[in-house]
C-alpha cells in the first residue's frame, strides 16, 4: 500500500465518524474513538503497511510472563486481531495489517469489528486469562 492510498482510507474512515483530518503531515500515527474503544493507525513506509491497533488494556506496571504468554495462547481461540504487547507503553493491543488498499467500507468495517474485539478481550478474555494464571 502507498503512502497516498493508507492517507486516502483514513481520511475516508475519519469522515465516516464524522471527523475531519490529515494524516501523515510530519507524522505516521493517528488515533481514534470507536465508542468506548480506542484504536491507532500507523504507517510504515519502509514495509507499505498501515497497522492498525485496538487497545485492550494499560497496565499499570510490567505484567508477570504469565499473563503475557496466557493472553498470546488465547489469540488463536479468540480471534479479533493478532495480540502484540508494547512494553513501552505498558498495554495489550489487537492488530491488524493492511498490505493492499481495501475498499473504504470493508476497511472501516474490520476496524469496526477490530474496536469490538478489543473491548471484548477487555470485558471478558482478559478477566478470564487472570484466572487461569492466578489459579495454575
Amino acid at each position: 500500500m502507498t503512502k497516498e492510498e493508507a492517507k486516502q482510507i483514513l481520511e475516508a474512515f475519519f469522515s465516516r465518524l464524522g471527523e475531519k483530518a490529515s494524516f501523515f503531515d510530519g507524522r505516521d500515527f493517528a488515533k481514534a474513538r470507536i465508542g468506548e474503544a480506542v484504536v491507532g493507525f500507523e504507517y510504515d513506509e519502509a514495509d507499505g503497511v498501515l497497522s492498525c491497533e485496538a487497545l485492550i488494556y494499560r497496565f499499570r506496571r510490567e505484567p508477570r510472563d504469565e499473563i503475557l504468554d496466557a493472553a498470546f495462547a488465547e489469540e488463536n481461540e479468540n480471534g479479533g486481531g493478532r495480540v502484540v504487547y508494547d512494553s513501552e507503553t505498558l498495554s495489550l493491543y489487537l492488530q491488524c495489517d493492511f498490505q493492499e488498499a481495501v475498499a473504504e467500507t470493508e476497511f472501516f468495517e474490520q476496524i469496526h469489528e477490530l474496536a469490538v474485539a478489543s473491548l471484548h478481550w477487555n470485558s471478558g478474555i482478559l478477566t478470564r486469562v487472570a484466572e487461569k494464571v492466578s489459579h495454575a
